[in-house]
This record gives structure tokens, C-alpha cells and sequence, in this order.
């Protein structure tokens, strides 16, 4: 019955969204319940709200195998890929032959002659994997049987 647009930042992950729109929803619930109550409202069939498109479609579900990270797409598919999939079922890479789930990114300028899927790290403070055409800079991580953390204290704990 109601609609409010969002704006979408292009920083935040799919996870923080979902709270934005969960503050929303819950407004324009409030405002939709009123409105039957009072009997003043428009019906809107749902697929006139999405412009152009008259089909609506089921999304695909998604498998673990389609989480993990092909570093050899470009740094910025790889960065929106991270935040698509954060906080649940999250993205992850392989190090050390371990799974690394990676819930927060950030975009960093390339180095000359690093692979994709290599990763550069001063062990202290900083852990980058590089793409196709930049780096990743991880900043919330979770390797497998341990917890979640930030990457300076994930970087305390293991010898890369």
C-alpha cells in the first residue's frame, strides 16, 4: 500500500541494509494498519511497484559454493560480493588451507605483480588478497574453529 524509496550507500553490507529496512518496514507497517483501519488506502498490485518489469522473480538460493571468492574478478565485484554476502552465509577464501570467512572489506590501490589470490602482510596490522586489478583489504574475519575478529587481532594469533 505504501513505499518509501532507500538510498544505498554503496559501502554497507547486506546485513546492515537489512536493519535500515527492517526500521522502515516497520514504519510503513504502523502507517499501512492505520490506513485499513480507516479505510483509506489504494490497492497496488505488487509487481506495477518495480518499473519496467512485470515479471517478478524468485532469487536463487545459495550455496556455500557460490560464497567462495574468485580473486581473479575485479577488486570492486570482489568488495560488493563481500558485502552482499555479510554477515550470513558471508564470503570466504582459503588460507593455509583453511576456510577464512571475511565479513568486512576494504578497496586498497594494486601493487605491481601480485597474483590474484595472493596476499600481502605486515602481520601486525594488515592482511590484503589481491584481485584481477586492485587489492582487498580485510577488516572482520573469522578463520574456520576460531571466532570472529578484527583482522589486527586475528593477525596476533596466526603465523602467515
Amino acid at each position: 500500500m505504501f513505499t518509501e524509496k532507500v538510498t544505498l550507500t554503496g559501502h554497507e553490507t547486506a546485513g546492515e541494509l537489512h536493519d535500515r529496512l527492517m526500521a522502515k518496514g516497520a514504519g510503513l507497517l504502523v502507517k499501512t494498519v492505520k490506513a485499513v483501519e480507516s479505510g483509506r488506502y489504494n490497492e497496488h498490485p505488487q509487481h506495477s511497484l518495480i518499473e519496467g518489469n512485470t515479471e517478478l522473480k524468485n532469487a536463487p538460493k545459495i550455496f556455500k559454493d557460490d560464497c567462495k571468492i574468485d580473486w581473479n574478478q575485479s577488486a570492486q565485484n570482489i568488495y560488493n560480493f563481500i558485502r552482499g554476502l555479510s554477515p550470513s552465509p558471508a564470503a570466504f577464501t582459503e588460507l593455509n588451507g583453511k576456510t577464512l570467512k571475511i565479513y568486512s572489506s576494504a578497496l586498497v590501490d594494486t601493487e605491481p605483480g601480485v597474483q590474484p589470490g595472493a596476499f600481502l602482510t605486515d602481520n601486525k596490522t594488515h592482511l590484503k588478497f589481491a584481485a584481477k586489478d586492485g587489492l582487498i583489504s580485510l577488516l572482520d574475519v573469522q578463520l574456520e574453529g576460531k571466532k570472529r575478529m578484527e583482522i589486527a587481532e586475528f593477525l596476533r594469533g596466526v603465523n602467515l
